[in-house]
């Protein structure tokens, strides 16, 4: 991989992306400068990011009329903190399935066999009888909240800023305000600990950035 990167240099309009949870894994001589050497940090969607992602999300789902408002209440709100663009995916198969259950349920055709089911279309996949229009309302996106959970937990969110500012650079007290002074900012006010940093705190590779 470095021998390939290496090789990169005589090209033009060549960028080399790459993603991954586990930062503190990578091989030091990847993050050098004229390699991956910008890191950046993605956080978790903040409230009106989760409804940006959702309108994308509900492209292919008949929302029911007048719904819209509420359901971004439900989604901005506190039952979908730490939600993910994953987890807001899972969030609106969950809406869309309870939906299609209570109308099969209503029409007496439920045969308890979502395998036949797309989600997408909430049609049957092998459609022989004409179904009811079918729409998700806001009582079939509140249960999807309640049975919907976070894939990252408080304890592994905490985690991932310590990695960040490591990498950032950011010595073990330097604390809210020091990082605040050098531009940079700390989710919900969390502080490194030696715990998480090391007794001296850590330090970046030289030309490593990191931005929020």
């Amino acid at each position: 991989m470095l021998t390939e990167l290496d090789g990169l240099d005589a090209r033009k309009a060549v960028y080399v992306v790459g993603a991954t949870n586990r930062p503190d894994m990578i091989d030091p001589a990847m993050v050098r400068p004229g390699r991956l050497d910008k890191l950046l940090y993605v956080d978790l969607p903040t409230p009106q990011e989760r409804v940006e992602i959702l309108k994308t999300q509900l492209s292919k789902t008949p929302l029911a009329e007048g719904a819209w408002e509420s359901v971004t209440e439900i989604v901005m709100g506190d039952k979908c903190e730490g939600f993910s663009g994953a987890d807001m995916s899972s969030l609106v198969r969950e809406a869309a399935t309870l939906a299609l259950r209570g109308a099969l349920e209503a029409a007496g055709a439920f045969e308890n066999d979502d395998d036949t089911i797309d989600p997408n279309t909430m049609r049957p996949i092998e459609e022989t009888t004409k179904t009811p229009e079918i729409k998700v309302t806001v009582e079939h996106f509140a249960k999807a909240a309640e049975k919907t959970l976070p894939s990252v937990s408080r304890e592994q969110k905490r985690k991932y800023e310590a990695l960040r500012n490591k990498f950032a650079g950011l010595p073990a007290r330097g604390g809210k305000k020091w990082a605040e002074g050098k531009g940079l900012a700390l989710n919900g006010g969390v502080e490194p600990t030696k715990e998480t940093m090391g007794e001296t705190g850590a330090k970046a590779d030289e030309g490593v950035d990191l931005a929020a």
